[in-house]
């Protein structure tokens, strides 16, 4: 089955993932070991988003047809991530965007980045969101942000983890515009439940590389949906449309 990988990151997470630097090329290995098609990187740096998104760059230019980047972005500073997203959308390897608010401490809902979201809906870039975590990154906070900007694709990074798992199909609900990624996230009867509900057309494969194992989270596309269509979907139908595969 065509498999492609919405949520991969590369880089170093001390404290996290244990042995160092994970690169673009061990990313790709494990892709292959794993039967992974292609996927979507993002770098977390809040401390320099351009550093992060050069190395997402020379990733994807190392790999073309393999890998494609997320421009990763700190909204607070809403001047600094308008000139990062006009400096990298124009370039061919970016097919999203990628916010952690969890990471980087800030609400999904404050109208004074609305600047920031507004150009994001205007050039059509989908966003990823990391989504599951107290108090910066639940999904119908994360629903607040889709509602307003109807004309782009909000992505529920996790499916909200565990904790907030339940928030999804309520969010979902909320802004016909969200979608969710299964990374990480062990739920199965959960997110069968949103498919009941919403299609499969509404949820993504994702591994959450290095934090979690390609081959592992893979596993996990079997037991999601009714039939093969919705597994083909799950696993990359999805994915394709959404980032133009």
């Amino acid at each position: 089955m065509r498999t492609i990988d919405a949520h991969a990151h590369i880089g170093a997470f001390p404290g996290f993932v244990s042995g160092g630097e994970r690169t673009a090329a061990m990313l790709v290995d494990e892709w292959d070991r794993a039967g992974v098609e292609r996927g979507m990187i993002s770098v977390l740096d809040p401390f320099d988003p351009p550093g992060a998104n050069d190395r997402v760059r020379a990733a994807c230019e190392a790999f073309p047809g393999r890998i494609d980047g997320y421009i990763y972005l700190r909204p607070p500073d809403v001047q600094g991530s308008l000139a990062e997203l006009e400096r990298c959308a124009p370039l061919d390897v970016f097919r999203g965007v990628k916010l952690h608010p969890a990471n980087d401490a800030w609400f999904p809902f404050d109208k004074a980045l609305t600047p920031l979201f507004a150009r994001i809906e205007e050039l059509g870039l989908p966003v990823l969101w990391h989504s599951g975590t107290y108090p910066y990154s639940h999904p119908l906070q994360i629903a607040v942000v889709a509602r307003r900007h109807p004309g782009s694709t909000h992505i529920l990074g996790h499916f909200g983890i565990a904790e907030l798992s339940w928030e999804c199909a309520p969010a979902a609900e909320l802004a016909p515009n969200l979608v969710a990624d299964t990374s990480i996230n062990p739920i199965v009867g959960v997110m069968n439940d949103f498919l009941a509900e919403f299609g499969a057309e509404r949820l993504l494969w994702g591994s959450d590389y290095p934090f979690y194992d390609v081959e592992y989270e893979r596993l996990k596309i079997g037991f999601l949906g009714t039939d093969d269509t919705d597994r083909r979907l799950i696993a990359a139908g999805n994915a394709a449309r959404l980032f133009g595969f």
